[in-house]
């Protein structure tokens, strides 16, 4: 008897199996089944389809399905069972409406899928208005896009001459999640010219990437140095981006001035504020 025998011997259903189309959200979890057999795992939904009865299902925003122990213990680090599904990509599936602990249909259990990235549904126009950008006017960072496919806030800063780019990564259906970077975000421009400058001085202070450029550094380079002084110097006016994590922490990324070959310069600096790292990439 395999895992899903199992599982559906242990739940309740709501008819036969069907087809579906499902438009798959964030967010999941997993927890062990009360036989301690298998455990299950859940994630989100934003709207399904059922094929068999050419209607969308409503209020059910789950979908369910059983792994073994033994795939959950092994992937248990990196969580991968919930890469399953992405987000926001349409599935056809096959599967059975399934009851709660209270006797509701609250589930659609998903026994396989049979096609993803699928369109051509009556999810399209769902799908569309899910993955619309976001635009955020903001007073200090200025207009950024939100990219919902990649979790990221886009925008543009003037500094020094030039447009560096800002990323700030979120989780976009959880507007707790913007707080912080955000806000981490905003303090970096306002604070702009004292944190590249420190930035620059970190780069020039690490012994063995000064020494990495100056032995780089060729006749073509677009930027002249001798010592640690004047590499920081020849970085100025060259920020390209700043990338903000979702805990806080960011990287602020230089143009190399072709001295190794047009890779940038990164400054890593972690969610408490301190720069740990500067190196090449």
């Amino acid at each position: 008897m395999d895992i899903h025998e199992i599982y559906q011997e242990e739940n309740k259903f709501s008819g036969d199996d069907g087809l579906y189309y499902i438009l798959v959200g964030e967010g999941g979890s997993a927890r062990l089944s009360n036989s301690h057999e298998y455990y299950i795992i859940t994630c989100s939904v934003v709207a399904i389809y059922d094929i068999n009865a050419d209607s969308m299902v409503k209020k059910i925003k789950v979908i369910t399905w059983p792994i073994s122990c033994d795939e959950h213990d092994e992937q248990d680090e990196t969580s991968e069972y919930f890469n399953k599904f992405t987000n926001g990509v349409i599935y056809k599936v096959a599967g059975r409406l399934q009851y709660n602990y209270f006797g509701e249909v609250a589930f659609l259990y998903i026994k396989e899928v049979l096609e993803e990235n699928v369109s051509g549904t009556k999810l399209d126009k769902k799908q569309k208005a899910y993955l619309a950008p976001v635009y955020l006017a903001d007073d200090v960072l200025g207009e950024l896009v939100l990219e919902k496919s990649e979790g990221l806030f886009r925008g543009r800063y003037n500094f020094a001459g030039r447009d560096i780019t800002t990323y700030i990564e979120v989780e976009w259906s959880s507007r707790a999640t913007w707080k912080k970077p955000l806000a981490v975000a905003r303090d970096f421009v306002e604070h702009i010219v004292k944190k590249d400058k420190e930035a620059r001085e970190y780069i020039a202070e690490d012994n063995e990437l000064f020494n990495a450029a100056l032995e780089c550094l060729e006749d073509d380079c677009e930027i002249r140095f001798s010592t640690p002084e004047e590499f920081a110097d020849a970085l100025s006016g060259r920020m390209k981006y700043i990338f903000v994590n979702r805990n806080g922490s960011y990287t602020i990324g230089y143009d190399d001035g072709y001295v190794f070959g047009g890779h940038e310069i990164d400054v890593d600096v972690n969610a408490k504020g301190k720069m740990v790292c500067a190196e090449m990439r």
